[in-house]
């Protein structure tokens, strides 16, 4: 009996130090109640394992302290890193990612005390594999499997298992690669599906990257941070209620750019660039966001269709810094060809590592070394916000020129946390804030822009990026019939929705129910 305590005690030795860990360096108050139950739970999985009879040779005493370990790294780890359990969204950001971005998502996030606790986790894995753990006898075993198949299906029946660090890996995979094959584009356009309604030339459409309004001086933001675009103000529609339906790229691009929608869910989607190819204009895609491969991103798979695309962070080495000012000598020599043409810019934008997606020349803001790390952060990323206002503005610059019937939509794929909601940088959607969906959106047009007959400017109007779509092929005159103009920010007939985004939280209720 005292060897089978002792062996208990020994075990749970390394969930004891997650709490010890949990309690010295986050604040207790974002930790969930959840959490700890369902941490009992899993870790009464472990010893019914572990005393089995079945799983009695080494291997599988190895892989299971394995496989418990590893859970209580990766739990323990990400609330250190940004106050929230590991959730299945941070699978997206690893399958989506390329070494570069993991690289910086490592050099972002991890810390001391990050590294103390895996340190001691891999030494108590060493110590607990050597443990003599008595087994129980044949019956006993048996009722010790099925008492680990009850707690999973309790653990599902009463919703802990979303807290599960190994139900959001599978979950957050599963999801990933549904996403990538559940969503068909339509290539079988007709023109007679399309009605041309003006006769615009240029349409520069500039999606930014995990920029906020929060940190904008265009949106009341305190700093100096988009002069470029304020001194431009009088020519630009600024939209101040635009939120993002997803806080992740691989969720949020494809419903800015399709009929994709949280309104509906088609198992054929239309797209922007293949309504504009069946309509005699060119379409290009530049981009400064590596793809995983020109097929099997959602995002990539779209920008395939282009007639030119072309990936500028594409085969750079892991440290290498790309700016998005190496968009603009491409940009100009496509605004120089002939021809009515369609223009889609992916920005790497303020994407973390914040002090990367800036040249020197723009540091304004992070010029005192003796400041805290919130404050270190908080000032390179509105260094990043201040070139990325230079580089939208540039693109309007270069495009006004032109001397042409143009218009260029600027918009985010999602906002970003940076100390603004909650007391971390980032996004997780176990910890939402509303500064990871409010989204810049503005429209530039030459004078000689054809607007719609029922164009509307409402700046103040409550709208959700996953219409952006319906928006564009309004405002440019291009509409195909899967396109509803009463979806559109810019038409007289819009018609709000309700603002459903992830796991279908009402954004304006719960936001509004929060702040109180």
């Amino acid at each position: 009996m005292f060897k089978h305590v002792k062996s208990i005690f020994v075990l749970s030795l390394p969930l004891i130090f997650k709490y010890i860990f949990l309690l010295l360096f986050i604040e207790w108050n974002l930790f969930d109640f959840k959490d700890i139950k369902e941490d009992w739970l899993f870790f009464l999985i472990i010893i019914l394992l572990l005393f089995n009879k079945v799983f009695k040779k080494q291997i599988f005493v190895d892989l299971v302290c394995f496989v418990y370990m590893l859970y209580l790294i990766l739990e323990t780890t990400s609330y250190m890193a940004v106050s929230a359990n590991f959730s299945s969204s941070y699978m997206y950001l690893l399958l989506e990612s390329n070494k570069q971005e993991l690289s910086e998502f490592t050099s972002a996030y991890v810390s001391m005390p990050i590294v103390l606790f895996i340190g001691i986790s891999c030494i108590l894995f060493f110590v607990i594999r050597k443990q003599k753990f008595k087994r129980l006898i044949k019956h006993q075993s048996i009722l010790g499997v099925l008492g680990v198949l009850s707690i999973i299906v309790f653990l599902k029946l009463t919703g802990l298992i979303e807290s599960n660090a190994y139900h959001n890996i599978v979950r957050g995979t599963y999801g990933y690669f549904d996403l990538q094959n559940s969503v068909k584009f339509n290539t079988d356009i007709k023109k007679d599906d399309i009605n041309i309604k003006s006769d615009n030339e240029v349409l520069v459409v500039v999606i930014g990257e995990s920029t906020t309004t929060r940190h904008m001086q265009l949106y009341g933001y305190h700093r100096e941070t988009t002069p470029y675009l304020s001194s431009i103000k009088d020519s630009l529609l600024v939209y101040n209620n635009v939120v993002s339906s997803d806080i992740m790229t691989t969720k949020a691009v494809p419903k800015i750019l399709t009929s994709l929608n949280y309104t509906k869910n088609n198992t054929i989607e239309t797209n922007l660039i293949e309504v504009f190819n069946s309509s005699n204009y060119k379409t290009y895609w530049l981009s400064n966001q590596r793809p995983i491969g020109y097929h099997d991103n959602i995002v990539s798979q779209i920008a395939s269709l282009s007639s030119y695309f072309k990936f500028f962070n594409h085969d750079n080495e892991v440290k290498t810094i790309i700016h998005d000012e190496i968009l603009l000598p491409e940009f100009k020599l496509i605004l120089n060809q002939k021809g009515k043409k369609v223009v889609f810019i992916r920005l790497i934008g303020t994407h973390f590592d914040y002090i990367n997606r800036y040249p020197d020349s723009y540091n304004t803001f992070d010029t005192i070394l003796d400041v805290s790390k919130k404050e270190k952060i908080i000032n390179q990323y509105d260094n990043a916000i201040l070139y990325n206002d230079f580089i939208v503005y540039k693109f309007i610059k270069d495009l006004q020129k032109q001397n042409s019937k143009s218009a260029l939509l600027y918009l985010s794929d999602h906002g970003e946390n940076v100390y603004d909601d909650a007391d971390f940088f980032g996004r997780s959607e176990e910890a939402l804030t509303k500064s990871m969906f409010e989204i810049p959106f503005l429209l530039w047009t030459s004078d000689s822009f054809e607007f719609p007959e029922d164009f509307d400017y409402q700046p103040n109007r409550a709208f959700m990026a996953d219409h952006t779509y319906e928006s564009i092929g309004h405002v440019f005159g291009v509409m195909h019939k899967s396109m509803d103009a009463n979806r559109s920010i810019f038409s007289n007939s819009f018609e709000p929705r309700k603002r459903n985004v992830i796991n279908d939280i009402d954004f304006d209720n719960y936001f509004l129910d929060n702040n109180k």
